[in-house]
């Protein structure tokens, strides 16, 4: 028997071969019976398939008192068998198997709580390749066997991820009715239903039903546009098997699986690059790096190295841009790179929007004051004698009429119509408050990579013969003017070599008339730069077919390809990379047409230009080439004949600095946010102007490192630009905007930006180029990736918050109105002019369409000339109180005036308190006139655009409220009489006298403030 040690390097685990354990069930179970007995072992981990033992136990123990444990459970299994002695496990009686089934149940639970295997084996990238491979016992060239791969996926899991989860549509529903105002509602139609008042309940239950409708329809709706979003395509992964290239579905990839990885394919799992050919892959949407990075196979020596420098690893969900390669898979599902950032995810909480604390303040008011109101008036009623019962449901019906019964309505109605206007502007929001929390933003944290710019290579500069030539739509510009390739020799020759030296494809055109490109994003950039000169790159390539291709090396940082010429089949060597690498292989260069020796002065030039185009945050690359010898084999490129350079960068979004101006005349800080340099992020924040002239505040992630809670909290206040930063630390900035007292907002679409997106007061992700993570955490999604339309998701925002006020003003001013009334009667010795009905009358049907019209006003001129309110500021101040209280005072005046006039001609009674009853709903109607602005006004100079919504409101609720009068049914239910035409004229005074004086307060504000200014 032989039991040969795998691995025993890491203290505390280790693998055995052991012969005669393949596919022997009695073997197995006799090892694990023995082993598991001793005190000194936690785990064992079996695997039949390939006879191999993973026996995990306390690191005290030496390796070689394990080796000698398991040889003695070996013999001893093999001694019983060839004595013919019954084993426990091998004949296993009924109690053996019992004491068996418990131990496999309870190492599977151990198998479920304790860390994965690819968790306690850390640092893949500082272990040699062969290491990694012997570990996971595979090989690259006949991979594992497909009997392995349900056993690794038994030990391991599926390659998911685990995904956000999402709320039931009864959570919906309930989250509508957890507000303090709907709680107030449901408490006064209790007691309705207690003391007999089951009319008055039905109508407050059916208000209170009608709001959680509204908000579950459109937030389900939202919900529903989100995962409509996501990818639906799952992805594959080429993987070996059993010595031979396979397909398979990417959550099918287990630890050990060797993948194959190649240009246009997402990387299915974390893995260890074993061989790299020139392999190139885009981890921008892990790390926040723009540009590609290139990997290799040597271990990394640091083990601190950070995630962007791992160059010897492939990490789950990036993108392979070009090259060619193979790794071994060592971590799948939440134990990859991705994984680790769901975890942080879903620790992360998610903030209460603005406007929820603000209502739920009003909330705790309105609970202060109907206690009182309550209290008051149940009081003051005995006391003059009215009836225990009379009293008790007048109460009740007062403290209804405190809580606005509208308020959670019009709040909802406000944030649905803002989703659906949003909705057709291709903005998407998911949480019905997040409307409005858009236009309370203080600091807009913009991701770089594809928000800011369009994450995608771009040509923007070329130096060659000794000139400078930008590009403009793709097209070479000299000087003012237009040039055409081919009457510039160098430049021709320049982008011949853009052609052809180069692996992209050449697929068609897009539906946008672009070329569709597969290829990484440099040399698609390249490809893009030749055809925008106007040169067939097909027709070159298939005049120059290649022959060979020589990638790019830590020792070589150029590619050279070799071409044929098909008209003389001369050979020819196209050569691009490092700038200073090409030029060390050059010994002429051409310049108007004509081919120069390169002289130390012009290399000094060359240098200079380089040096240039870096500091603009360009990646910059040298061109050359040369006739070669057929024969030649090895390093043809010798002599070579400079070219020129090209600087391409990852470019900003059209209109991305006109946007960055408008926020910032709202009042909105802009703050990028990026993993790239410090240098390529302060180029690009010059570019588009983030600090709006100001110098530049840049902070670094080494500095940002250093920084404690308190410093970094005061460090953020000024700060234009965040470089070099990791996910986590994303995260750690979004916090500290927050605890500095802003109301935040994150932009981003990868992966690494989930965290923070999560965090921030509203995030927000893009719909085509994010990740389906991205959207899954964000408070708002832009479906077409258009950041320009966050500045009218801003003014809506602003707009709505504006529209809540104007209806939250109305609803109270008018329901104090109606208490201010009770209370001033009964004070006077009166009875109350106000029924149970008529109370719930004036709230249900007299102020509730005027409430929602106020809901359709259009934002006003100056609403994005306008600072961003403090979210900590309350929805109403103390001024704006007393103003409600003035205003609800004349209303108050005008039906006491009419109640007085009842009480003189037709003495106290249902007479008196209806005509009561009608100035103060006319009154009311005609307020929601003045709550339109708090500005603006009929006596104003400052108009109001049109409303048509308020005119069809006022006007359906004056007939209503006219048939009131004249329909004996109606009449009957409110408990009215008949009126005289002097009765009606003293209606229309009392409730129009209000609203004029209110009008006329508004212009003597604007006269005042006016002065003040000429002051």
């Amino acid at each position: 028997m032989t039991i040969k040690p795998v691995h025993t390097r890491v203290k505390g685990r280790a693998r055995y071969f052991i012969s005669g354990l393949k596919r022997s069930e009695n073997f197995k179970n006799a090892l694990e019976t023995q082993l598991m007995t001793h005190t000194g072992v936690t785990r064992i981990s079996i695997s039949l398939v390939t006879g191999n033992l993973l026996i995990f136990y306390d690191i005290s123990f030496g390796i070689g008192e394990m080796t000698a444990l398991i040889r003695q459970a070996a013999e001893q299994f093999i001694k019983q068998n060839a004595t013919g002695k019954t084993d426990p496990v091998v004949s296993p009686s009924r109690e053996g198997k019992i004491k068996r089934t418990a131990r496999q149940a309870i190492e599977k639970v151990k198998t479920l709580i304790q860390p994965r295997q690819e968790d306690e084996e850390k640092n893949w990238f500082t272990r040699p390749g062969d290491e990694v491979l012997q570990f996971f016992e595979t090989d690259p060239k006949s991979g594992i066997s497909t009997t392995a791969v349900a056993a690794l996926r038994r030990a391991y899991g599926e390659n998911i991820l685990p995904k956000t989860t999402a709320r039931s549509g009864l959570k919906i529903f309930l989250e509508q009715m957890n507000s303090l105002p709907v709680y107030l509602l449901g408490a006064a139609a209790g007691v309705s239903v207690l003391t007999g008042g089951i009319l008055d309940a039905i109508i407050i239950f059916g208000v209170v039903l009608a709001n959680c409708g509204i908000g579950y329809v459109t937030e389900t709706r939202a919900e529903k546009n989100i995962d409509a979003l996501n990818d639906l395509v799952h992805h594959m992964a080429e993987v070996i098997r059993d010595g031979k290239p396979i397909f398979v579905s990417a959550e099918e990839v287990v630890p050990g699986d060797i993948l194959v990885l190649k240009p246009g394919s997402y990387v299915s799992a974390d893995c260890r690059i074993i061989k790299a050919f020139q392999l190139t892959i885009d981890e921008s949407m892990l790390t926040g790096e723009n540009l590609p990075v290139e990997k290799f196979v040597q271990p990394i020596t640091e083990k601190d190295t950070a995630l962007a420098d791992k160059r010897n690893m492939a990490f789950m969900g990036t993108a392979i841009t070009g090259g060619q390669g193979l790794a071994v898979v060592v971590a799948t599902g939440r134990n990859t790179e991705i994984g680790k950032l769901k975890s942080l995810l879903d620790n992360t909480l998610v903030p209460r929007m603005p406007i929820e604390r603000q209502l739920d303040a009003i909330g705790n008011q309105l609970v202060l004051g109907c206690g009182l109101v309550c209290t008051g008036v149940f009081g003051l009623g005995l006391f003059m004698g009215f009836g225990f019962l009379n009293m008790l449901r007048m109460s009740i019906s007062l403290a209804a009429a405190a809580v606005p019964e509208g308020l959670p309505t019009i709040a909802t109605v406000n944030f649905a119509l803002g989703i659906n206007r949003m909705k057709k502007n291709n903005i998407i929001v998911r949480h019905l408050p997040a409307v409005e929390t858009l236009g309370a933003i203080q600091t807009l944290c913009l991701d770089k990579t594809g928000t800011i710019t369009e994450n995608r290579m771009k040509a923007t500069t070329i130096y060659t013969g000794e000139q400078w030539i930008s590009l403009e739509h793709g097209s070479p510009l000299l000087g003012e003017g237009k040039i055409n390739p081919s009457d510039l020799l160098e430049l021709e020759m320049l982008y011949t070599v853009c052609a052809l030296c180069c692996e992209t494809k050449i697929n068609g055109k897009n539906e946008d008339g672009r070329l569709d490109i597969s290829g990484s994003a440099t040399e698609s950039a390249l490809t893009e730069l030749v055809n925008g000169g106007g040169i067939d790159v097909k027709k070159i390539r298939k005049a120059f077919p290649l022959m060979k291709i020589n990638h790019r090396s830590e020792k070589r940082l150029f590619m050279s390809t070799v071409h044929r010429s098909q008209e003389d089949g001369g050979i020819v060597v196209m050569v691009k990379g490092s700038p200073s690498d090409v030029m060390s292989r050059c010994e002429f260069y051409i310049s108007e047409g004509k081919t120069l020796p390169l002289t130390e002065e012009i290399r000094l030039k060359i240098e200079k230009a380089n040096t240039d185009m870096s500091g603009n945050a360009l990646r910059v690359l040298g061109f050359a080439f040369c006739q070669a010898d057929a024969d030649k084999k090895e390093e043809p490129e010798i002599k070579m004949t400079w070219l020129g350079l090209v600087g391409m960068m990852d470019p900003p979004r059209k209109g991305i600095r006109e946007l960055i101006r408008q926020f910032h005349r709202a009042g909105v800080r802009t703050v990028m946010i990026t993993g790239d340099q410090q240098i390529s992020a302060c180029a690009i924040a010059s570019q588009i102007d983030i600090s709006l002239g100001q110098p530049l505040d840049i902070m670094d992630a080494s500095e940002l490192i250093r920084l404690d809670e308190n410093e970094l909290t005061q460090r953020v206040k000024t700060v234009h630009v965040y470089s070099r930063v990791t996910p986590s630390q994303k995260l750690k900035i979004v916090k500290a905007i927050k605890a500095s007292g802003q109301t935040v907002a994150m932009t981003g679409d990868g992966i690494n930006d989930s965290p923070a997106l999560k965090a921030a007061d509203i995030g927000i992700a893009m719909g085509q180029s994010g990740t389906d993570l991205a959207r899954d955490v964000a408070d708002v999604v832009l479906t077409r990736d258009n950041i320009e339309l966050m500045a009218n998701a801003l003014a809506d925002g602003r707009c709505i918050y504006q529209n809540i006020r104007k209806a939250v003003h109305f609803s109270l001013s008018t329901n104090i109105s109606e208490i201010q009334l009770i209370l001033t009667a009964l004070a006077a010795g009166l009875s109350s002019p106000l029924n149970v009905m008529q109370l719930l009358w004036i709230n249900l049907i007299s102020d509730v369409l005027p409430g929602l019209a106020l809901s359709m006003e259009k934002p006003e001129q100056d609403v994005m000339d306008q600072q961003p309110r403090n979210s900590d500021d309350p929805l109403f101040t103390k001024k704006d109180f007393r103003g409600m209280f003035i205003e609800s005072g004349t209303i108050t005046a005008g039906a006491m005036g009419a109640f007085i006039y009842g009480i003189s001609r037709y003495g106290a009674g249902a007479m008196a308190g209806g005509l009561a009853f009608q100035a103060l709903s006319f009154g009311q109607l005609f307020h929601a006139l003045s709550c339109r602005s708090e500005t603006a006004g009929i006596f104003t100079k400052k108009k109001l655009p049109r409303n048509p919504y308020m005119n069809w409101a006022i006007g359906s609720s004056i007939v209503i409220q006219v048939m009131s009068i004249f329909v004996p049914p109606l009449r009957s239910l409110l408990g009215l009489s008949a009126i005289t035409l002097m009765d009606g004229l003293v209606i229309g005074a009392t409730s129009t006298l209000p609203f004029l004086f209110n009008e006329t307060n508004k212009a003597v504000k604007e006269t005042l403030a006016l002065e003040h200014q000429l002051d």
